[in-house]
C-alpha cells in the first residue's frame, strides 16, 4: 500500500463512478488477488489436475486401459480430486494461520517500538503514555463514524486506513524531542521567540519520519504508515481557515489524516491537565470544538464529532 505525501480526500472525491473504480477499487482488488491468492490458486490447480493427468498418462502408456473409459474410473478420479482439494485447503489454512501469527507478532513489535519512540517526546512534555492511548482511541471512534460522511468512500477504499492512521497518529509530536526542556515544559506564557521554536517541532518531526520512511522503502521496497505519520507530524497544526502552521494550508489542502488527528489532539489537550492550565470539563471542550468549526477544524469532522462526543468522554474515562 502506498500513501502519497499529502494524503487527502480531494484526490478521489468528485470523480465519476467509473474513474473511481479504475483508480481505487480495481487496483486494490487486482493487487490483492495477485499477491495473496496466486500461490494458493496455483497449488490447488496442481493438486486438482494431478489425478486427471495421472489417468490420462496411464491411458496413453497402457495398451489395456483407456482414460475415463468406465464409470468406476471417473468416480475413482473424482474421489482423488476431492481428496487433493481437501489436502490443498488444509495446507492453505495452515499457511494462512502461520503467516497471520507471524504478521501479528511483527505488527505488535513494530507498534510497541513506535509507541516507545513516541513516548520520548510525550514524557518530556510532562504527559504520559495514556495520551497516546487516548489519541488512538479517539481516532478510531471518529474515523469509523466518518464512514457515513462524504469521506466514507475514501476511507473504506484505502486498505487498512484506520489502523494505519491509529498507528501513525502516536508520532504526531515526535519533533518535540528536539525542543529544549526549558521551553517545552515552561509553566508560564511563551515568548514569541519561544513559540517560534515550538512551532518548528512540526518540520523537525516531518524530517525525522521522512528519513525513517526512506530507510524503510530502501530495505523493504514499499512505503509504510510512516509516510502517513510524516504528513500528520507536518500538518496537524494547520487550520481549516489557513491560519495554522507551518505552511498556512487551508481546507482540503490539509491532509485528511492531519485534520482528524488535529481535532482528536485538541480534545485531549483541553480536557487534560497541563503544567500551564487545568483540564476543561467535557461539555466545555465540545462547545469549543463546535465553535471552531470552519475556523480551526473541518466542518464535516466537527459534525461527526458532535454525534460521537459521548464516546470520546467514555473512552477517556476508561483509559484514565
Amino acid at each position: 500500500m502506498k500513501w502519497s505525501k499529502k494524503l487527502n480526500d480531494g484526490e478521489i472525491l468528485g470523480v465519476s463512478q467509473g474513474q473511481f473504480m479504475r483508480r481505487t477499487l480495481w487496483p486494490v482488488a487486482s493487487t490483492y488477488l495477485k499477491k495473496r491468492h496466486f500461490k494458493y490458486l496455483l497449488l490447488l490447480s496442481v493438486l486438482v489436475f494431478a489425478p486427471i493427468l495421472r489417468e490420462l498418462i496411464f491411458g496413453i502408456f497402457s495398451h489395456h486401459h483407456l482414460p475415463f473409459a468406465t464409470t468406476e474410473d471417473i468416480i475413482h478420479t473424482l474421489i482423488e480430486v476431492a481428496f487433493m482439494v481437501s489436502l490443498g485447503c488444509l495446507l492453505i489454512f495452515l499457511d494462512i494461520k502461520i503467516m497471520k501469527e507471524k504478521r501479528f507478532e511483527l505488527k505488535m513489535t513494530q507498534t510497541v517500538a513506535i509507541e516507545a519512540l513516541a513516548s520520548l517526546a510525550e514524557y518530556r512534555d510532562a504527559e504520559t503514555a495514556e495520551h497516546l492511548l487516548r489519541i488512538r482511541a479517539f481516532i478510531e471512534i471518529l474515523t469509523e463514524s466518518l464512514k457515513e460522511s462524504r469521506y466514507g468512500r475514501y476511507i473504506m477504499c484505502q486498505d487498512g486506513y484506520i489502523e494505519d492512521l491509529m498507528n501513525a497518529s502516536v508520532l504526531h509530536d515526535i519533533g518535540k524531542i528536539a525542543v529544549p526542556d526549558a521551553i517545552l515544559i515552561k509553566p508560564g506564557r511563551l515568548t514569541e521567540e519561544e513559540f517560534e521554536t515550538i512551532k518548528r517541532h512540526t518540520i523537525l518531526g516531518s524530517e525525522i519520519l521522512l528519513a525513517a520512511d526512506n530507510q524503510f522503502r530502501k530495505r523493504v521496497g514499499k512505503q509504510s504508515y510512516l509516510t502517513l505519520a510524516q504528513s500528520i507530524a507536518e500538518s496537524h497544526h494547520e487550520k481549516w481557515d489557513g491560519s495554522g502552521y507551518p505552511h498556512g494550508l487551508a481546507g482540503e489542502e490539509i491532509p485528511l489524516s492531519a485534520r482528524i488527528v488535529a481535532l482528536c489532539d485538541v480534545y485531549d489537550a483541553v480536557t487534560s491537565d497541563r503544567v500551564y492550565k487545568k483540564a476543561w470539563p467535557h461539555d466545555q471542550a465540545v462547545d469549543y470544538i463546535e465553535q471552531e468549526s470552519g475556523r480551526h477544524f473541518d466542518p464535516i469532522l466537527v459534525e461527526t464529532f458532535l454525534k460521537v462526543a459521548p464516546l470520546f468522554e467514555k473512552a477517556k474515562q476508561a483509559i484514565n
